[in-house]
C-alpha cells in the first residue's frame, strides 16, 4: 500500500528509509517521503519512531556528509572520523537534517524490549534493526509500518506503507 494512501487518525511507526529518502531527496521516493512526513507533522497521521531508527539515520547522514566533504569512499568514512574525529566540527549538513526532524511532529518510543527481539528475530528471520524496530512496534500496539524493507514482508500482522 503506498504511504499516500495512508487514512487520516491512523498510527504508523516510521522506518529510517523515509527520513532518508527525504533527506537525501531520493529520485524516486523523496517527494513521497516529504509529503508523508509533512502529513504526519501536520498530525493529519500519528507518526512514531524510535530512538534506534533516529539513530540508523544519523549514523546514515553522517557517514553520507564525510564521504561528500572529505570525497573518500563509503567504506572509509567510519574509519577517518576515527582517525581524526575533529572533522565532526565541520560538518553542517548532518546538523541541519537532524534540527528538521527534531521539529517533526513525531512521538519516540522507548523502553526495554529484551528478549522479546530475540524471538522475533528468529520468528521472522530479520536483521538486527528490523526485529528491534518489530518488538517497539509490538510493545506499543503499532501495526501499521512506513518503510520500503522488503523483509518485513515476512511478519504477516503488519500493514506495510511504502513510499
Amino acid at each position: 500500500m503506498k504511504l499516500s494512501q495512508l487514512p487520516d487518525g491512523e498510527s504508523i511507526f516510521l522506518d529510517a528509509n523515509i527520513f532518508l529518502y527525504s533527506a537525501f531527496d531520493h529520485p524516486t521516493f523523496g517527494g513521497a517521503c516529504r509529503d508523508f512526513l509533512t502529513r504526519v507533522n501536520q498530525e493529519e497521521v500519528h507518526g512514531y519512531c524510535s530512538a534506534f531508527v533516529l539513530n540508523e539515520v544519523f549514523h546514515k547522514l553522517m557517514m553520507s556528509e564525510i564521504v561528500d566533504k572529505f570525497g573518500v569512499q563509503a567504506g572509509v568514512a567510519n574509519n577517518l572520523f576515527k582517525q581524526r574525529p575533529e572533522i565532526i566540527s565541520e560538518l553542517c549538513d548532518v546538523w541541519d537534517e537532524l534540527d528538521i526532524i527534531n521539529n517533526i511532529n513525531i512521538t519516540i518510543l522507548s523502553g526495554q524490549i529484551f528478549p522479546e527481539f530475540v524471538d522475533l528475530s528468529k520468528k521472522y528471520r530479520l536483521l538486527a534493526m528490523d526485529f528491534v524496530h518489530l518488538a517497539i512496534m509490538r510493545r506499543n500496539g503499532l501495526t501499521n509500518l512506513a518503510t520500503n524493507d522488503a523483509d518485513f514482508k515476512r511478519v504477516a500482522d503488519l500493514k506495510i506503507w511504502k513510499p
